[in-house]
């Protein structure tokens, strides 16, 4: 469902008489980023749910766990998708359960713990991945390969790790 909450230029020219700091361009320019933001999620999410039966969580950790093949900490998984250690330990007991990830103690100390794909999870990733990334570039073939680099360098730029 496609919301339509982006106010007019006029309406936002009207709200400046009130607070005269108000930017329209830059109100419509993040609340398009948000709407399309949402757009591309639901479109990418639901695939994800319905083919593979993936919560956005569960596809998260999957790609921090394909990206760090050696394994990484739960804490670490936790800090980079952005969800508490509670959530984490959660997701993996299901994970393990269903023979997605094994976790084994940490060559640098016997005490921690790290998490790696198991063969049965580095094989599901294998096969989710590129159709997942197919999927994302058709959804930004819109764009030519100069706009979305640009949009890349922009995005970066906004989000402060890219500076001017």
């Amino acid at each position: 469902m496609k919301r339509e909450l982006i106010p007019s230029w006029e309406e936002l020219e009207a709200h400046k008489k009130t607070v005269p700091e108000i930017n329209p361009a830059a109100v419509i320019a993040m609340l398009e980023i948000k709407q399309v933001g949402e757009e591309i999620q639901h479109s990418v999410l639901d695939v994800l749910q319905q083919e593979y039966h993936l919560s956005e969580g569960k596809f998260c950790m999957l790609i921090v766990l394909h990206q760090n093949p050696q394994g990484i900490a739960p804490s670490e998984i936790a800090a980079k998708i952005g969800v508490t250690k509670a959530t984490i330990s959660n997701m993996l007991m299901r994970m393990e359960r269903d023979g997605m990830i094994v976790t084994k103690p940490s060559p640098d100390d016997a005490r921690a713990k790290i998490v790696c794909l198991t063969e049965k999870g580095r094989a599901f990733m294998n096969e989710i991945l590129p159709p997942h990334y197919l999927r994302v570039t058709k959804l930004m073939e819109r764009l030519s390969e100069a706009e979305q680099k640009e949009l890349i360098h922009l995005l970066k730029k906004m989000s402060g790790r890219v500076h001017a």
